[in-house]
């Protein structure tokens, strides 16, 4: 779902939140985390559907990103930026 330019995306305790009009088209997430986010046709970050990579990776792949564009939610509480 894409809110206010912001992709959010849960599954099961983890939820992931793009901030679409931070994202730079690095792409370094897809390095850290290639099963979790893609580009779209815009060249825009997105968490993809199917299966995602570990949570150690997909923060990692948050951390990654120059501009903190993604966000990283475990059970609710905020685990990356902190």
């Amino acid at each position: 779902m894409i809110k206010n330019n912001v992709q959010i995306v849960k599954k099961e305790d983890i939820e992931i939140r793009i901030l679409r009009e931070k994202c730079i088209s690095a792409a370094t997430c897809i390095v850290y985390a290639p099963s979790t986010f893609d580009l779209d046709k815009e060249n825009i970050a997105v968490v993809k559907s199917g299966e995602w990579d570990r949570l150690e990776k997909i923060i990692a792949a948050a951390q990654s990103c120059p501009v903190i564009a993604i966000e990283v939610y475990v059970k609710g509480k905020k685990i990356y930026p902190s």
